[in-house]
Protein backbone atom coordinates (compact mmCIF):
# COMPACT_ATOMS: atom_id res chain seq x y z
CA UNK A 1 0.00 0.00 0.00
CA UNK A 2 3.00 2.13 0.84
CA UNK A 3 4.43 1.86 -2.60
CA UNK A 4 0.93 3.12 -4.14
CA UNK A 5 0.82 5.86 -2.05
CA UNK A 6 4.74 7.45 -2.90
CA UNK A 7 3.41 6.28 -7.01
CA UNK A 8 0.40 8.70 -6.60
CA UNK A 9 2.91 11.29 -4.91
CA UNK A 10 4.98 11.22 -7.70
CA UNK A 11 2.51 11.29 -10.16
CA UNK A 12 0.61 14.27 -8.53
CA UNK A 13 3.54 16.54 -8.46
CA UNK A 14 4.84 15.93 -11.91
CA UNK A 15 1.11 17.21 -12.92
CA UNK A 16 1.83 20.15 -10.93
CA UNK A 17 5.13 21.06 -12.42
CA UNK A 18 3.74 20.42 -15.96
CA UNK A 19 1.27 22.79 -15.64
CA UNK A 20 3.36 25.51 -13.74
CA UNK A 21 5.39 24.67 -17.20
CA UNK A 22 2.20 25.27 -18.95
CA UNK A 23 0.42 28.19 -17.49
CA UNK A 24 4.49 30.26 -17.96
CA UNK A 25 4.38 29.12 -21.49
CA UNK A 26 1.06 29.87 -21.86
CA UNK A 27 1.62 34.02 -20.41
CA UNK A 28 4.55 34.16 -22.43
CA UNK A 29 2.52 33.00 -25.86
CA UNK A 30 -0.35 35.01 -24.94
CA UNK A 31 -0.80 37.37 -28.27
CA UNK A 32 -0.46 41.51 -27.85
CA UNK A 33 -4.53 42.28 -27.96
CA UNK A 34 -5.39 44.19 -30.84
CA UNK A 35 -7.45 46.88 -30.43
CA UNK A 36 -10.66 47.10 -31.57
CA UNK A 37 -11.80 48.97 -34.74
CA UNK A 38 -13.74 51.70 -32.98
CA UNK A 39 -10.52 52.17 -31.06
CA UNK A 40 -8.65 53.09 -33.98
CA UNK A 41 -11.72 54.94 -35.22
CA UNK A 42 -10.52 58.18 -33.35
CA UNK A 43 -8.77 60.03 -36.07
CA UNK A 44 -11.85 61.61 -37.88
CA UNK A 45 -13.59 62.58 -34.72
CA UNK A 46 -12.65 65.99 -34.92
CA UNK A 47 -12.20 68.12 -37.65
CA UNK A 48 -12.65 71.68 -36.54
CA UNK A 49 -9.15 71.56 -35.00
CA UNK A 50 -6.66 73.95 -37.26
CA UNK A 51 -3.42 72.36 -38.11
CA UNK A 52 -1.48 74.86 -40.75
CA UNK A 53 1.54 76.82 -40.32
CA UNK A 54 2.41 79.48 -42.64
CA UNK A 55 5.53 81.50 -43.37
CA UNK A 56 4.15 85.38 -42.34
CA UNK A 57 6.60 85.39 -39.53
CA UNK A 58 9.57 84.47 -41.83
CA UNK A 59 8.39 87.57 -44.32
CA UNK A 60 7.78 90.10 -41.94
CA UNK A 61 3.87 90.17 -42.42
CA UNK A 62 2.99 88.49 -39.47
CA UNK A 63 2.07 91.63 -37.62
CA UNK A 64 0.08 93.01 -40.28
CA UNK A 65 -3.15 92.78 -40.27
CA UNK A 66 -5.16 89.66 -42.27
CA UNK A 67 -7.13 91.99 -44.80
CA UNK A 68 -4.17 94.46 -45.93
CA UNK A 69 -1.62 91.01 -45.71
CA UNK A 70 -3.77 89.71 -48.82
CA UNK A 71 -2.76 93.55 -50.44
CA UNK A 72 0.69 93.33 -49.79
CA UNK A 73 3.20 92.80 -52.55
CA UNK A 74 4.35 89.68 -50.69
CA UNK A 75 1.86 88.22 -50.73
CA UNK A 76 3.34 85.24 -53.70
CA UNK A 77 5.81 84.17 -51.11
CA UNK A 78 3.51 83.15 -48.89
CA UNK A 79 3.81 79.69 -47.97
CA UNK A 80 0.94 77.72 -46.41
CA UNK A 81 1.52 74.19 -44.78
CA UNK A 82 -0.98 71.39 -42.83
CA UNK A 83 0.70 68.62 -40.73
CA UNK A 84 -0.87 65.53 -38.68
CA UNK A 85 0.20 62.95 -37.12
CA UNK A 86 -1.66 60.20 -35.59
CA UNK A 87 -0.68 57.28 -32.56
CA UNK A 88 -2.47 54.68 -31.49
CA UNK A 89 -0.82 53.05 -28.40
CA UNK A 90 -1.42 50.07 -25.37
CA UNK A 91 -1.25 50.10 -21.87
CA UNK A 92 -1.18 47.91 -19.07
CA UNK A 93 -0.82 50.73 -16.71
CA UNK A 94 -3.22 53.18 -18.19
CA UNK A 95 -2.99 56.14 -15.92
CA UNK A 96 0.55 55.88 -15.56
CA UNK A 97 1.11 56.00 -19.07
CA UNK A 98 -1.76 58.88 -19.69
CA UNK A 99 0.16 61.02 -16.93
CA UNK A 100 3.36 60.43 -18.79
CA UNK A 101 1.27 61.96 -21.85
CA UNK A 102 -0.08 64.60 -20.13
CA UNK A 103 3.61 65.47 -19.00
CA UNK A 104 5.48 64.96 -22.51
CA UNK A 105 2.83 67.61 -23.79
CA UNK A 106 3.77 70.03 -20.98
CA UNK A 107 7.47 69.88 -21.70
CA UNK A 108 6.62 70.54 -25.38
CA UNK A 109 4.03 73.52 -24.31
CA UNK A 110 1.58 71.63 -26.67
CA UNK A 111 -1.74 72.47 -26.26
CA UNK A 112 -5.03 70.35 -25.65
CA UNK A 113 -7.53 71.35 -28.00
CA UNK A 114 -9.85 68.44 -27.40
CA UNK A 115 -10.03 65.79 -25.09
CA UNK A 116 -12.16 62.34 -24.63
CA UNK A 117 -11.81 59.90 -21.41
CA UNK A 118 -14.16 56.82 -21.88
CA UNK A 119 -14.81 53.37 -21.12
CA UNK A 120 -13.92 51.70 -17.39
CA UNK A 121 -11.25 49.70 -16.22
CA UNK A 122 -9.46 47.10 -17.87
CA UNK A 123 -11.14 48.93 -21.34
CA UNK A 124 -10.59 52.30 -20.70
CA UNK A 125 -9.65 54.88 -23.68
CA UNK A 126 -8.04 58.47 -23.80
CA UNK A 127 -7.99 60.23 -27.12
CA UNK A 128 -6.01 63.70 -27.28
CA UNK A 129 -6.75 66.34 -29.84
CA UNK A 130 -3.34 68.30 -29.61
CA UNK A 131 -2.09 71.46 -31.12
CA UNK A 132 1.71 71.93 -31.24
CA UNK A 133 4.15 74.44 -32.68
CA UNK A 134 5.81 73.67 -35.90
CA UNK A 135 9.23 73.34 -34.31
CA UNK A 136 8.28 71.08 -31.70
CA UNK A 137 6.09 68.65 -33.65
CA UNK A 138 9.02 66.25 -34.75
CA UNK A 139 10.24 66.61 -30.95
CA UNK A 140 6.62 65.40 -29.13
CA UNK A 141 5.45 62.56 -31.67
CA UNK A 142 8.98 60.99 -30.55
CA UNK A 143 8.68 61.49 -27.49
CA UNK A 144 4.56 60.11 -27.00
CA UNK A 145 5.54 57.10 -29.75
CA UNK A 146 7.63 55.52 -26.96
CA UNK A 147 4.75 56.24 -24.45
CA UNK A 148 3.19 52.44 -23.67
CA UNK A 149 2.92 50.08 -26.79
CA UNK A 150 3.00 51.74 -29.82
CA UNK A 151 0.43 50.25 -32.21
CA UNK A 152 -0.22 52.51 -35.02
CA UNK A 153 1.63 55.43 -36.22
CA UNK A 154 0.85 57.53 -39.58
CA UNK A 155 2.09 61.33 -40.55
CA UNK A 156 0.27 62.83 -43.44
CA UNK A 157 1.65 66.60 -44.86
CA UNK A 158 0.39 68.49 -47.58
CA UNK A 159 1.55 72.10 -49.24
CA UNK A 160 -1.88 74.04 -49.02
CA UNK A 161 -0.17 77.03 -50.69
CA UNK A 162 -1.53 76.70 -54.41
CA UNK A 163 -5.21 76.65 -52.20
CA UNK A 164 -3.98 79.56 -50.54
CA UNK A 165 -2.83 81.38 -54.31
CA UNK A 166 -6.36 79.95 -55.82
CA UNK A 167 -8.40 82.06 -53.06
CA UNK A 168 -5.98 84.47 -53.73
CA UNK A 169 -6.69 85.04 -57.72
CA UNK A 170 -10.65 84.30 -56.62
CA UNK A 171 -10.67 87.32 -54.11
CA UNK A 172 -8.94 89.35 -56.84
CA UNK A 173 -11.31 88.45 -59.39
CA UNK A 174 -14.09 89.48 -56.96
CA UNK A 175 -13.03 93.15 -55.76
CA UNK A 176 -12.30 94.01 -59.16
CA UNK A 177 -16.02 93.12 -60.18
CA UNK A 178 -17.49 95.05 -57.30
CA UNK A 179 -15.41 97.94 -58.08
CA UNK A 180 -17.15 97.79 -61.69
CA UNK A 181 -20.43 97.47 -60.00
CA UNK A 182 -19.80 100.49 -57.75
CA UNK A 183 -18.71 102.69 -60.48
CA UNK A 184 -21.99 102.07 -62.20
CA UNK A 185 -24.00 103.44 -58.92
CA UNK A 186 -22.99 106.96 -60.66
CA UNK A 187 -25.09 106.22 -63.57
CA UNK A 188 -27.37 108.45 -64.58
CA UNK A 189 -31.41 108.05 -64.54
CA UNK A 190 -31.38 104.44 -64.17
CA UNK A 191 -34.69 102.45 -63.69
CA UNK A 192 -35.69 101.43 -59.83
CA UNK A 193 -35.64 97.35 -61.84
CA UNK A 194 -31.87 98.50 -62.78
CA UNK A 195 -31.21 99.93 -59.43
CA UNK A 196 -32.27 96.72 -57.19
CA UNK A 197 -30.35 93.93 -59.85
CA UNK A 198 -27.05 96.43 -59.13
CA UNK A 199 -27.66 96.10 -55.30
CA UNK A 200 -28.29 92.79 -55.17
CA UNK A 201 -25.14 91.90 -56.97
CA UNK A 202 -22.80 94.01 -55.22
CA UNK A 203 -24.92 92.47 -51.83
CA UNK A 204 -23.75 89.12 -53.60
CA UNK A 205 -19.87 89.71 -53.97
CA UNK A 206 -19.73 91.14 -50.67
CA UNK A 207 -20.75 87.81 -49.25
CA UNK A 208 -18.48 86.06 -51.05
CA UNK A 209 -15.48 88.32 -50.22
CA UNK A 210 -16.76 87.67 -46.27
CA UNK A 211 -16.49 84.21 -47.16
CA UNK A 212 -13.47 83.98 -48.44
CA UNK A 213 -12.14 86.19 -45.80
CA UNK A 214 -12.91 83.45 -43.26
CA UNK A 215 -11.11 80.85 -45.64
CA UNK A 216 -7.94 82.85 -45.43
CA UNK A 217 -8.23 83.27 -41.68
CA UNK A 218 -8.32 79.49 -41.47
CA UNK A 219 -4.52 79.40 -43.83
CA UNK A 220 -3.41 82.57 -42.31
CA UNK A 221 -3.90 82.39 -38.58
CA UNK A 222 -1.36 84.57 -36.38
CA UNK A 223 -0.63 81.30 -34.24
CA UNK A 224 1.09 78.33 -36.61
CA UNK A 225 -0.30 74.88 -35.28
CA UNK A 226 1.02 71.14 -36.38
CA UNK A 227 -1.93 68.38 -35.38
CA UNK A 228 -1.20 65.77 -32.96
CA UNK A 229 -3.91 62.81 -32.46
CA UNK A 230 -3.15 60.57 -29.55
CA UNK A 231 -5.10 57.37 -28.48
CA UNK A 232 -4.06 55.73 -25.41
CA UNK A 233 -6.18 52.79 -24.75
CA UNK A 234 -6.18 50.19 -21.74
CA UNK A 235 -5.35 46.40 -22.08
CA UNK A 236 -5.04 43.37 -19.55
CA UNK A 237 -1.80 43.13 -18.63
CA UNK A 238 0.05 39.40 -19.60
CA UNK A 239 0.73 39.66 -23.49
CA UNK A 240 4.23 38.77 -24.51
CA UNK A 241 5.31 42.40 -25.66
CA UNK A 242 3.84 43.94 -22.48
CA UNK A 243 8.04 45.08 -20.79
CA UNK A 244 5.86 45.06 -17.26
CA UNK A 245 5.23 41.62 -17.19
CA UNK A 246 8.57 40.57 -16.51
CA UNK A 247 9.92 36.93 -16.06
CA UNK A 248 9.26 36.78 -12.07
CA UNK A 249 5.87 37.41 -12.37
CA UNK A 250 5.50 35.47 -14.92
CA UNK A 251 6.88 32.67 -12.84
CA UNK A 252 4.26 33.71 -9.94
CA UNK A 253 1.20 33.75 -12.21
CA UNK A 254 1.81 30.48 -13.37
CA UNK A 255 2.32 29.32 -10.42
CA UNK A 256 -1.13 30.44 -9.60
CA UNK A 257 -2.69 29.28 -12.69
CA UNK A 258 -0.65 25.56 -12.01
CA UNK A 259 -2.08 25.52 -8.33
CA UNK A 260 -5.85 26.71 -9.52
CA UNK A 261 -5.73 23.37 -12.11
CA UNK A 262 -4.25 21.27 -9.76
CA UNK A 263 -6.74 21.55 -7.18
CA UNK A 264 -9.49 21.10 -9.83
CA UNK A 265 -7.98 18.12 -10.75
CA UNK A 266 -7.23 16.37 -7.17
CA UNK A 267 -11.00 17.37 -6.60
CA UNK A 268 -11.90 15.47 -9.92
CA UNK A 269 -9.91 13.06 -9.30
CA UNK A 270 -11.15 12.46 -5.59
CA UNK A 271 -14.41 12.76 -6.94
CA UNK A 272 -14.08 10.00 -9.59
CA UNK A 273 -12.36 7.64 -7.01
CA UNK A 274 -14.96 8.36 -4.60
CA UNK A 275 -17.52 7.45 -6.77
CA UNK A 276 -15.83 3.85 -8.00
CA UNK A 277 -15.60 2.95 -4.59
CA UNK A 278 -19.19 4.27 -3.59
CA UNK A 279 -20.38 2.37 -6.25
CA UNK A 280 -18.63 -0.80 -5.61
CA UNK A 281 -19.65 -0.79 -1.83
CA UNK A 282 -22.79 -0.60 -2.79
CA UNK A 283 -22.84 -3.58 -5.55
CA UNK A 284 -20.79 -6.07 -2.99
CA UNK A 285 -22.34 -8.61 -1.62
CA UNK A 286 -22.40 -9.23 2.60
CA UNK A 287 -19.23 -11.71 3.44
CA UNK A 288 -21.62 -14.08 5.36
CA UNK A 289 -24.08 -14.35 2.45
CA UNK A 290 -21.40 -15.24 0.06
CA UNK A 291 -20.01 -17.57 2.77
CA UNK A 292 -23.58 -19.66 2.86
Amino acid sequence: MHYYWKKAAAIGFLTFLGLWVVGVLRSAATPYPEPAAWQLSGSEEYTSLQNVANNLKQIGLALTPLPLVLDEADVERIRVFEKTAYLTSGSAAFAGDASRIRAVLADHQATVFNEKDSGVEPARRLTLEIGIHPDRFEGLVNQLRQVAHLESISVQQRDRTDEFRRLHAQRQSLKKHLEALQKLRGRQNPTVDDELKLEQKIHDIEKELLTLNVQFGDLLGKESFYHVQMTLYEFQPGGRLDRSFTLPRRLANGFVWAAMWWCVSAVAVGLVVASLFSVRALWAKPVAAAAR
